[in-house]
């Protein structure tokens, strides 16, 4: 007697209220379509713990994979290329070799006209625009550096104080915020009382230099600026009067002392 053929997995879940650990369980079902991977992929890829649940399912597909390693933050990229040419449990054939999917990358990017958006990148706020708050600070804790640039500008200032608390912001993320004007003076405040960035003698200057800096944090930096860049400060009338006289007064504090 012939044996019969395994049902295709029926979904009765809501992928959007389900809890991570549902999600986890979900991922163990081998015969999970490729098409459920993929929404798990976008809807939840800043959670790295259900990405390597679908990184490793035998129905991940190529287009998954692609997605997921253009939003990915750098730690999970490697983790990506760990599993190159590992073989899916189950699948009976590899996975797509990473670098397979950075050229198809490139090759896309070059066919997408300059002047229209990505479709990466229009996931991406697709995706944001769906999430409750407490998602968007999730996402913004946990996501990579295209999250963190989009949910930097939300209007909820919970969300746009989660990027500042990110483990995997960068001084160089940090640098380009203090030079930002599109940017709340909350943030910058957040920024200026932050001792460890404060060490960094660029974005210290820079917050100076951006007239949302707000007027104390500015005036109390002011003493650890070099007399060249006071010399700028001095001559810059786009900065507050305030900041703009105390860089004078500094200068030629200094200069009497040389």
């Amino acid at each position: 007697m012939a044996s019969e053929s395994k049902k295709p997995f029926k979904l009765t879940i809501n992928l959007e209220q389900s809890s991570p650990e549902t999600l986890i369980e979900l991922l163990k079902e081998p015969s999970l379509e490729g098409s459920v991977l993929d929404q798990i992929a976008k809807l939840y890829s800043w959670n790295e713990s259900l990405m390597e649940g679908v990184l490793i399912h035998p129905h991940v597909t190529p287009q998954t994979l692609f997605f997921l390693f253009n939003t990915a933050s750098a730690e999970f990229k490697k983790r990506m290329q760990q599993l190159k040419g590992i073989s899916a449990s189950g699948a009976g054939r590899e996975l797509v070799p990473v670098k397979d999917l950075v050229q198809e990358s490139l090759s896309e990017k070059e066919s997408i006209p300059k002047d229209e958006p990505s479709v990466e990148k229009l996931s991406l706020f697709q995706r944001v625009q769906r999430m409750t708050v407490s998602e968007k600070v999730q996402f913004a804790l946990h996501g990579g550096k295209d999250a963190r640039s989009l949910l930097l500008k939300d209007p909820n200032r919970q969300v746009s104080q989660a990027v500042l608390g990110s483990p995997k912001i960068t001084e160089d993320e940090i640098l380009l915020i203090a030079q930002s004007r599109n940017v709340s003076d909350e943030i910058l405040r957040t920024v200026g009382k932050n001792k460890e960035w404060m060490k960094n003698y660029s974005i210290r200057f820079s917050l100076i230099c951006n007239p949302k800096t707000p007027l104390g944090i500015s005036m109390a930096m002011l003493t650890s600026i070099n007399g060249k860049d006071l010399g700028i400060l001095s001559k810059n009338k786009n900065i507050p009067e305030a900041v703009r006289m105390g860089a004078i007064r500094l200068l030629a504090a200094k200069q009497k002392q040389s």
